[in-house]
């Protein structure tokens, strides 16, 4: 498993390396042994926007870099100061703690306009330079937006790869028997808001490539039929209503297709519809259950799931030439596919041993990782830039919670949304 992992991540990063600018990407090989080094120090704030907060800057870009795995947060407790700036660093010191990469800042408020900015610093003490340093400019109310900024340029800068530490995600809150809510939040659950209420289930929400949208699946027609919610207009429309039940909707990568599942004359089948709900087609039609679509990046295939060999297996089907194949043979049972952004990795529930786990797949070679251990995982879906997983879980076997897992395993992280049941969740994209 372990030589595995260490040759996944090469894999996985090594293709992205040639993207970094500035200065030379860390090439990460898997394992808690080649997580990345770095202090986060407290911000000098001299602004009562801080006092506010549940976190301080230096709280959220440490909570951001844990939770993707590839970095080790250093303890700063031994340390006898703390620098302002990068030229108030003492490279000593913080060699003594083997930070790697040190992270530093002030924060200072202007309370007539309103406004606060914060310079900070992106240190490597091995090489002793200044990576870089910046100053972002914002209202107090952007205190968090500014953090994960940070955050975002941080990650983008040590692996070669945007952070999505800025996103959104969408989930399903069931607060009672009837009332349940679509909610849009930060990727770590704050600033929450309700962008759908209803007295019946919502289920599926998936989030269109492009940002705009939402589709989901509601029962308030008595049965499961598909809306999109507009992000930006704010307009409904209804997607599917045809015979039968109507779900699993999935976009094309160009958010002007989904696929959704029907049971319009027989067991559940996946078609193809536009966005608008016109020029609705068959493309599967056989007498096993397929459902569960998923669309890879390339716009040529769709993964689903099929129990035509006798099992709930991951099969993948070209649009044009109809050519079928199966994908998956681990376990008893792999459901709810997702792929990566780059579409060499596969992502589903894997059923074994009674245990519902996050596993991977990567379909260049078929190797196959596990990432959690279950053992009630469901709905697990990619971040935008394919290094973390998004999922839902059960809390002690009862609630239903949602969170994420690092692609390398190594680092698992609630999501604090509430203490209601979560029933699904869906990722937005990078959208700056």
């Amino acid at each position: 498993m372990r030589d595995f992992l260490k040759f996944f991540i090469i894999l996985f990063f090594g293709m992205q390396i040639q993207h970094a600018a500035a200065i030379e990407t860390i090439e990460i090989l898997g394992g808690k042994a080649n997580q990345i080094p770095i202090a986060v120090t407290p911000f000098d704030e001299q602004t009562l926007a801080a006092q506010k907060q549940p976190q301080k800057i230096n709280q959220i870009i440490e909570n951001d870099l844990i939770r993707s795995g590839l970095f080790d947060i250093l303890n700063t407790g031994g340390v006898s100061s703390y620098p302002r700036n990068a030229d108030e660093v003492n490279y000593s010191n913080w060699s003594a703690i083997q930070a790697q990469f040190l992270i530093l800042g002030q924060v200072v408020a202007d309370t007539k306009s309103n406004t606060m900015e914060v310079k900070w610093s992106l240190v490597d003490i091995y090489k002793q330079n200044v990576v870089l340093s910046l100053v972002l400019k914002g209202r107090p109310s952007q205190y968090r937006a500014i953090a994960h900024k940070i955050s975002d340029t941080v990650y983008e800068k040590l692996t070669g790869t945007k952070g999505v530490f800025h996103t959104k995600i969408a989930f399903v809150k069931k607060k009672s028997k009837d009332s349940y809510a679509l909610y849009v939040s930060d990727y770590d659950g704050f600033n929450q808001r309700a962008i759908v209420k209803s007295k019946k289930p919502i289920i599926s929400p998936r989030w269109s490539p492009n940002g705009e949208k939402i589709a989901y699946v509601s029962f308030e027609k008595e049965k499961p039929v598909i809306y999109i919610q507009n992000l930006v207009s704010g307009q409904r429309i209804l997607l599917a209503n045809f015979k039968g039940n109507n779900s699993a909707p999935a976009w094309s990568p160009d958010s002007k297709k989904l696929a959704i599942v029907l049971t319009y004359s027989a067991n559940s089948q996946i078609y193809l519809i536009n966005e608008d709900g016109t020029d609705i087609k068959q493309l599967i039609r056989t007498y096993a259950i397929n459902t569960e679509p998923a669309w890879a990046p390339n716009g040529e295939e769709i993964f689903y799931v099929s129990d035509r060999g006798g099992s709930g297996q991951i099969y993948k089907i070209n649009i044009k030439t109809l050519e079928t194949k199966r994908v998956t043979y681990e376990g008893n049972n792999n459901l709810s596919p997702s792929l990566s952004p780059d579409g060499k990795l596969l992502l589903f529930i894997s059923q074994k041993d009674r245990k519902y786990r996050v596993a991977l797949q990567n379909l260049l070679n078929n190797q196959y990782l596990t990432l959690t251990e279950g053992p009630h995982d469901e709905s697990p879906l990619f971040s935008p830039n394919g290094h973390m997983v998004l999922f839902t879980y059960k809390d002690y076997g009862k609630t239903s919670k949602i969170g994420t897992v690092s692609i390398n395993g190594l680092t698992k992280t609630p999501i604090n949304v509430g203490s209601e049941t979560i029933l699904e969740s869906t990722w937005g994209p990078i959208t700056n």
